[in-house]
């Protein structure tokens, strides 16, 4: 068989990659961590490659391994996102609101959908529809000017930190709790944009929290699914040092921790924290899911 030069390349990173993704799983393996349905070794690895090598790093949201936790919603799930979008009426967003989102995509390689928004065909990766959707939500549910610090728990690549750092502009403070992995690479794709430590956002690993880590109370705790996927040991320190701290919160609940790690369930959390509700998850997604607010107008 003849090889051509660029075939003999793609070879080449081929094999590469997964050299190092079976190296970088097991040094993660070693460390025995196991503290959510993420945290498998292979999806941290993953976020480590991406973080490390730029070549990783240019495609690292078309991973296979990577879409198991995250860039896997479907095109007809985005169209669903928009729909949801379009129908709310208390908050529209401006084409110049729709560019801003569609910068989200600029990195990664995600898949990308056409979509028709405000008379225009726009292409966007589905996952930043989803993205798009919570922010509508936060801004119609809780009160702009009284949100200067937000946490964020399980941030993905930090593209709804992208987001919602873009549109609220009286944000100061925006805390990401993640493995310390997922942090390197959401450090790098904030990067690209300008966004790091001097614009106010802090990496915080969420394995190893303690006071000194945490930014004392915030006034708003988001999480999309990640809470509710922990270890109810790891959900008691967030618990305790972030979200009964925060004045506000928007949890978006799964029930796998519940079902498979031994997490709290719905009811529990509800008494937990204090004036929180549930609302319905629009789409939803799966059977059970829903989302936890507090602190809402």
């Amino acid at each position: 068989m003849k090889f051509t030069l660029s075939r003999i390349r793609e070879l080449c990173v081929h094999y590469t990659d997964r050299a190092l993704f079976k190296y970088y799983r097991g040094k993660l393996a070693s460390k025995g961590r196991g503290t959510s349905m993420s945290d498998d070794n292979a999806y941290p690895a993953v976020c480590y490659m991406a973080s490390r090598n730029e070549y990783a790093f240019r495609k690292f949201r078309r991973n296979s391994t990577y879409n198991d936790i995250l860039e896997h919603v479907s095109g007809q799930q985005g169209q669903e996102y928009l729909d949801v979008i379009r129908r709310n009426g208390q908050l529209k967003f401006s084409d110049g609101d729709w560019e801003d989102f569609r910068r989200n995509d600029l990195y990664g390689n995600p898949v990308v959908f056409p979509y028709e928004i405000n008379g225009r065909i726009m292409e966007f990766s589905p996952t930043t529809l989803r993205y798009a959707k919570v922010l509508q939500d936060i801004a119609v549910l809780f009160d702009e000017k009284r949100i200067r610090s937000v946490a964020e728990i399980g941030i993905g690549y930090a593209g709804q930190c992208r987001i919602l750092t873009g549109f609220f502009k009286g944000i100061e403070k925006y805390s990401l709790f993640d493995l310390p992995e997922v942090l390197g690479l959401a450090e790098r794709y904030l990067g690209k944009f300008g966004k790091g430590t001097a614009t106010g956002i802090r990496f915080i690993d969420g394995t190893r929290m303690d006071e000194a880590c945490t930014d004392g109370n915030y006034d708003l705790v988001i999480s999309n699914y990640a809470f509710s996927e922990l270890i109810r040991s790891i959900q008691d320190s967030y618990l305790d040092k972030v979200i009964l701290k925060s004045g506000a919160g928007y949890i978006t609940w799964n029930s796998l921790s519940c079902d498979k790690l031994d997490g709290y369930s719905l009811e529990e959390l509800l008494e937990k924290i204090p004036g929180s509700k549930v609302i319905a998850e629009e789409p939803l997604t799966k059977e059970k899911n829903c989302i936890i607010v507090w602190g809402t107008r």
